[in-house]
């Protein structure tokens, strides 16, 4: 199918359902573009902020013992720690879009906005046109499967014709 006819195809079906749960009927079952989600885990920033709970809690306890607002901020920093491990960082590559989550909201970007792909030892690095955002997935900091993202990625900047580069040699 053209792309021309996979947006109409969208655009129709999207109405359609609109008009269907109006109603109260089912919606119709519509091919989802099928992404590879790539999940990693973030395992830096949650030690960092359960050591320096630990750290507040050690070295201040005799000092504030009493003080509820204390204990409450030592607490909150253990279960924010907590919190962004559970949370696992994850990349999305569709036919012709990649989605991350940055600061709480899913980012996607479509492959007529990617400059570059770059492919390191132990991280991938995705260039935006005309921005300086760039996108730093690396192995040290979330644990992602680097080779599987590259080859994953290498098709993607392929059948998009975006500039790829493996730097990892």
């Amino acid at each position: 199918m053209s792309r021309k006819w996979e947006r109409m195809v969208q655009k129709n079906s999207k109405q359609l359902n609109k008009q269907r749960r109006k109603t109260g009927q089912a919606p119709i079952s519509t091919a989802q573009e099928q992404a590879d989600i790539f999940k990693g885990r973030s395992w830096f920033l949650p030690a960092l902020l359960v050591a320096v709970s630990f750290f507040f809690g050690i070295v201040s306890a005799g000092v504030y013992e009493s003080d509820t607002f204390y204990w409450v901020t030592v607490i909150g920093y253990l279960l924010l720690g907590v919190l962004y491990f559970l949370r696992r960082p994850y990349i999305k590559v569709g036919k012709n879009k990649l989605s991350t989550r940055r600061l709480g909201v899913e980012k996607t970007f479509g492959a007529d906005e990617i400059e570059a792909i770059a492919v390191q030892r132990g991280s991938v690095s995705i260039q935006m046109k005309g921005k300086r955002t760039r996108w730093v997935l690396s192995k040290f900091q979330h644990l992602y499967d680097i080779p599987a993202l590259a080859a994953r990625l290498k098709t993607f900047a392929e059948h998009n014709g975006i500039d790829y580069r493996d730097e990892a040699a």
